[in-house]
């Protein structure tokens, strides 16, 4: 058996390998490179669970190990691992998270003041409250709605329709609208999985209560996607990206924040990429 990995291409680690040893080794760096690119928020933007991620990079590489192939377990892992430390210890995420921002200033226009505030759903807990990016679109967006002097707010329910042991996430909505702007009149949406569907059923909902524009909150991020989609559905919008809780846009100082600003610039490239395809986006 060859030495470990590098499948006799000038490397010499002083003795030939057990095979065991070697598959040993491939299924370790199997799992190096999904950790490496779980960091990096790759599976996420690929929509792959990392739990199977890391059952199919060990498997396959305790397969790839034994094979000519097995040099270039390293070099993925290598290139990953460079990666994760140029995001994490350099400027390089600041210019790249620029392009998924929109923010339209504008408060009036030809067609007058914005109807109603639109705040996009995000993630629940099993209890149904909302929380993360969710909990910073619904803060964010009853602030805009008292800062504009808007009556009205629109939401997106969300819940889980695999496991009805999970509540929605209105009852959480309601809580904490009549804790924080109880003056508010509020509206739902109900059935939605993703920005596409909220899209379509704010639009309906738009032109169901003659609302000409809407102010719409959301996550920084994923404003210029989602502003676009609902306007693609035939509901003009303002831009309002919600306030960032989870890691300041303006401040990229720290390895944390700015990985985490990476995975959620590479999850929107991916997501843009897909709703431009299907004619969802201009």
């Amino acid at each position: 058996m060859s030495d470990v990995l590098f499948r006799g291409r000038g490397a010499d680690i002083g003795g030939r390998a057990p095979a065991w040893l070697v598959r040993s080794a491939g299924a370790v760096l199997g799992l190096a490179i999904m950790q490496f690119a779980a960091a990096l928020g790759v599976w996420t933007a690929v929509g792959v669970s990392a739990f199977s991620a890391r059952g199919a990079l060990m498997v396959a590489g305790a397969l790839l190990a034994t094979s000519s192939l097995g040099s270039w377990l390293w070099l993925t892992s290598g290139v990953l691992g460079t990666v994760l430390m140029l995001v994490s210890y350099t400027p390089l995420v600041t210019p790249l998270i620029a392009p998924f921002v929109r923010r339209d200033d504008a408060i009036d226009g030809p067609r007058g003041g914005p109807d109603a505030v639109v705040i996009l759903s995000g993630s629940v807990t099993s209890e149904g409250r909302v929380t993360g990016a969710a909990l910073e679109r619904v803060i964010s967006g009853f602030q805009q709605a008292h800062r504009r002097g808007i009556p009205v707010v629109a939401l997106s329910v969300v819940g889980d329709d695999a496991d009805p042991s999970v509540e929605s996430s209105e009852r959480d909505q309601r809580e904490l609208a009549q804790l924080m702007a109880p003056e508010l009149e509020l509206r739902f949406v109900k059935h939605v999985h993703s920005t596409r569907d909220e899209a379509l059923a704010f639009a309906a909902m738009a032109r169901t209560h003659g609302w000409r524009r809407v102010v719409l909150v959301t996550s920084p991020l994923h404003s210029r996607r989602a502003c676009a989609t609902v306007e693609q559905a035939g509901l003009p919008v303002l831009c309002a990206p919600a306030a960032s809780r989870e890691y300041a846009l303006s401040r990229l100082d720290r390895p944390e924040n700015r990985r985490l600003a990476f995975a959620d610039a590479l999850y929107e490239g991916a997501a843009t990429l897909l709703y431009a395809s299907r004619g969802w986006t201009p």
